[in-house]
């Protein structure tokens, strides 16, 4: 280094998960989508916007976290996969679920509901943590949709 040069100064971190608070979760293993459906409904159930939650799974499909990773408006939330996997490398899970809920009501897929899920695939390859499902859940009704059961996640993936 020149004598004159500046320097950059660099941070040392580390990271960790901060417990906001829990719950209690009486199947103790997520499945089926219903039981991912009845985990995620409680948050996502009168919502006048998108909201996204991941909830992370340990090798026997227990819970071990759930986080609201983003809120969006009442027709898009505009996730990236950083963002969901950034809790689940954190936590060591094995598996993610993630539901984001529609205000409408109307729980069919999006193609950018179908794209976003695509990229979370491959995001989640890259990083060896499989993508269980990802669920619309209707925010005014008691209905709710798998891309799973729909073909769009397979599997292997």
């Amino acid at each position: 280094m020149k004598k004159n040069e500046s320097q950059k100064r660099v941070n040392v971190v580390s990271l960790q998960l901060v417990k906001e608070s829990s719950l209690l979760y009486g199947p103790r293993r997520i499945t089926s989508t219903r039981l991912a459906y009845e985990l995620f409904e409680p948050y996502l159930k009168g919502k006048d916007r998108e909201h996204l939650y991941v909830v992370g799974l340990n090798t026997k499909k227990e819970p071990t976290f759930l986080n609201l990773t983003l809120i969006g408006t009442v027709n898009q939330a505009i996730a990236v996969p950083r963002d969901i996997l950034k809790p689940a490398i954190l936590a060591n899970s094995t598996s993610i679920i993630v539901a984001h809920c529609h205000p409408s009501g109307d729980t069919t897929a999006s193609i950018q509901d179908i794209q976003f899920t695509k990229n979370l695939i491959q995001a989640c390859k890259t990083v060896q943590i499989q993508l269980v499902d990802h669920l619309i859940i209707g925010c005014v009704t008691d209905k709710y949709s798998s891309l799973r059961e729909q073909g769009h996640i397979k599997e292997d993936e």
